[in-house]
């Protein structure tokens, strides 16, 4: 349904363990600095709408347990700030491609000292990826996929 979060700052815990859930709908989400847990164990979602997350600080676990989790869009984390990525795509089902695009896009902010957690599936960076993940770790983040 649509949703009035124009007023909203944090989306904590909002769908976790929504199980049932099998997509999500495209949110104003541009106030949003809080998104831990917010889709944790959503285990049908398949894909993800391209949300604004420039507000966002803080993704720790947002989508771990979202075990049929594949597709992931670019750009996602474009303008996005935060750090804390700690176990957020921990046990999804990533495509190659998902992969590249998250660590594509949270290096593309130039930050530095984070935690980025990813696992599940069988699918690993490609070439483009892994010179994300290896930029990131020269700036002191801690990054951890398949």
């Amino acid at each position: 349904p649509l949703l009035n979060t124009s007023s909203v700052t944090n989306f904590n815990a909002t769908w976790r363990f929504c199980s049932g859930l099998t997509s999500f709908p495209l949110l104003n989400t541009i106030g949003i600095k809080g998104f831990i847990q917010s889709w944790r164990g959503c285990s049908s979602l398949i894909s993800f709408p391209l949300l604004n997350t420039s507000s966002g600080t803080n993704f720790q676990l947002a989508w771990r347990d979202c075990s049929s989790l594949v597709n992931f869009p670019a750009n996602f984390f474009n303008s996005c700030l935060a750090t804390n990525f700690i176990d957020a795509f921990q046990s999804t089902n990533l495509s190659q491609t998902s992969i590249d695009n998250i660590l594509v896009s949270i290096n593309s902010n130039g930050t530095s000292n984070g935690t980025f957690n990813q696992s599940g599936g069988s699918n690993t960076p490609s070439a483009t990826g892994v010179s994300a993940k290896n930029s990131l770790i020269s700036r002191g983040w801690t990054v951890t996929t398949n």
